[in-house]
């Protein structure tokens, strides 16, 4: 089986988040609260120094937050467009923290139950350097799913990635979650907070929003 040709799902899903260490990197802005990308940056970068305590001056703006701001557009020119997913969510408690983006791809059905959780569980692991390690993930919406994880190299460094898949019958839709950290604390930190918005999404009908 081949997953090759696969095609986005018609439908969509909801994510329950913990808005206090996520935040949503939209693909495209009509119908979001933000005019564009620079105002999105700008808007979670404030947001982030001011849940750190900081007090925003003129001069911390320009020289601190601007420049954060900027980072964030940069993960978003980095993943739009060359990720295969259809929603990102940053983790990013505070500005202390380097963003580290989360990917949800929904794919129509394909295979078997068994061929898409061997292939969603494992993709990405040609470059890995340790043995993948796979083990049930039970969620509330969507069921039972897999969960993998595994150390590898790209070449420019040493990476740490999780998978997670899903299948849901009921809307014809394999969701496949997955996460890459360059900074091995920093994985640490975000895998449990992961696990907690994987069990937060829920398929539903696409609105045509």
């Amino acid at each position: 089986m081949s997953f090759e040709t696969r095609e986005a799902t018609d439908n969509w899903i909801t994510v329950d988040y913990d808005r206090s260490r996520w935040f949503p990197m939209p693909v495209s802005f009509p119908g979001t609260k933000w005019a564009d990308e620079a105002e999105w940056a700008f808007d979670y970068a404030r947001d982030r120094f001011l849940r750190a305590g900081r007090t925003l001056t003129k001069k911390i703006v320009k020289n601190e937050v601007l420049p954060f701001a900027e980072a964030l557009l940069l993960a978003r020119d980095n993943a739009i467009g060359h990720i295969g997913a259809h929603v990102f969510y940053l983790h990013c408690p505070d500005y202390t923290r380097l963003p580290v983006l989360a990917a949800i791809a929904m794919w129509k059905r394909d295979g078997t139950r068994e061929e898409a959780f061997q292939h969603y569980a494992y993709w990405g692991t040609k470059s890995a350097t340790s043995e993948a390690t796979a083990e049930w993930f039970e969620t509330e919406a969507l069921g039972t799913g897999v969960r993998s994880r595994w150390s590898g190299d790209l070449g420019n460094g040493p990476y740490e990635q999780v998978n997670y898949v899903f299948r849901d019958d009921t809307y014809d839709t394999d969701v496949h979650i997955f996460l890459m950290a360059w900074d091995h604390d920093r994985f640490v930190e975000v895998a449990a907070d992961l696990d907690q918005l994987v069990r937060g999404i829920r398929c539903v009908p696409d609105d045509g929003s």
